[in-house]
């Protein structure tokens, strides 16, 4: 349940959707938590005798991913908001970890984009948190970007991170996020006067459909009547875009979700719930699809002129949504410029690993290839 004293548009939202659940509702936690529990204790029953090939080759992960499947097929997108705190509620928590001073840029709607590092930093990073636009941003999230941003500052750069906190869904629907995220990259245009070149735009899963939502409304406008969606203009192409574990696709029938069914933590199920939540349409949602929100629709034409230098797609061979993120990249490629980005898929990594594992209990020092590469990658470019 929420309890934030500071009230950002985010939790606002948050304590909306979750006021409206039922006692019923509620009380109906209880036995979800009970159930995550069996599933725990079965997985590491079962552990010891299960198929390599068709689960995770860590033991540890394939209890830890079984418990984390069975929580997200069991409750409501509304509960997962109810038993999840609030990305501003994560942010302090990481910071108070790290004894981190709080500090955040306040838009003019209440939004709210939390700083790690210095507020005064020549360059910086804009990340986007995942979570299918419905679960909050997780105190590893914000420490995972922490570690990007030490790792930078080691090195001499004076780069600092902003992640946004966004509305989440169904108590804020599509295209809420990406006016959020064009707000923001007017704020720091025209407040903190930061270049574009000297800014590297990341997000993960649901947060890489926002970076690349919002790089689309730069090239081409969002013609949205029902929600206003600040223009944004830049002066020079930003320096980097990473996506990592990027949902560009709604489609669930690819092979990759009956092949990786048990070494990733995204369900069918959640795909669906998620997707439709986001977009306040049932899936296949075919009504409610755009080349915003579902960038793997676009024609490679539509990826010609996006202002960004050079573009990083990271996947893990064990995730659901291998086959739409490769057929993404492919058109992605064809209409961006080959030589322009980098795509790596990591042999044994399940969907958005370098947060995941931190919330897993994974120490930096245990961290896999796909967070190693991330961290590289927008070291060279800044």
């Amino acid at each position: 349940m929420p309890t934030s004293s500071k009230e950002s548009s985010s939790y606002r939202s948050q304590r909306r959707t979750v006021g409206d659940l039922s006692l019923l509702e509620k009380l109906d936690t209880i036995f979800i938590i009970l159930a995550v529990l069996t599933t725990a204790i079965g997985a590491l029953l079962t552990g010891p005798f299960r198929s390599i090939e068709k689960s995770s080759k860590s033991y540890y992960r394939y209890v830890a991913l079984s418990a984390l499947r069975k929580f997200i097929t069991r409750s409501s997108v509304r509960q997962q908001l109810y038993l999840t705190a609030p990305t501003d509620d994560a942010y302090r928590a990481a910071c108070k970890k790290r004894r981190f001073t709080p500090n955040s840029e306040i838009l003019e709607d209440g939004t709210q984009a939390h700083w790690l590092g210095s507020s005064k930093a020549e360059k910086l990073l804009i990340n986007f948190h995942g979570g299918g636009y419905v679960v909050p941003a997780s105190p590893e999230m914000f420490e995972f970007m922490f570690q990007i941003v030490d790792l930078l500052n080691k090195k001499g750069k004076n780069v600092a991170c902003l992640m946004l906190s966004y509305d989440l869904a169904p108590g804020a629907v599509y295209p809420r996020q990406l006016q959020q995220a064009s707000m923001l990259l007017n704020h720091v245009a025209n407040k903190l006067l930061i270049e574009p070149n000297n800014i590297i735009l990341s997000g993960d899963s649901a947060g890489a459909n926002l970076a690349l939502a919002l790089v689309s409304h730069i090239s081409h406008p969002h013609p949205s009547i029902t929600l206003p969606i600040p223009k944004v203009s830049v002066s020079s192409p930003f320096r980097g875009l990473v996506l990592i574990s990027p949902w560009v696709s709604f489609d669930l029938t690819c092979p990759s979700f009956a092949k990786n069914e048990y070494k990733d933590l995204i369900t069918t199920n959640a795909g669906m719930e998620w997707s439709s939540a986001f977009l306040a349409c049932p899936w296949p949602h075919t009504s409610a699809s755009d080349y915003y929100n579902q960038a793997i629709t676009a024609p490679s034409s539509w990826w010609k002129d996006i202002p960004v230098q050079e573009v990083f797609i990271v996947v893990g061979d064990e995730e659901v949504l291998l086959d739409g993120i490769t057929k993404f990249e492919r058109q992605f490629t064809e209409g961006f410029g080959e030589g322009k980005v980098e795509f790596k898929v990591f042999e044994g990594e399940y969907h958005d690993q370098p947060s995941i594992d931190l919330q897993l209990g994974y120490k930096e020092s245990q961290e896999g290839e796909t967070a190693k590469a991330i961290k590289g990658w927008i070291v060279s470019k800044l």
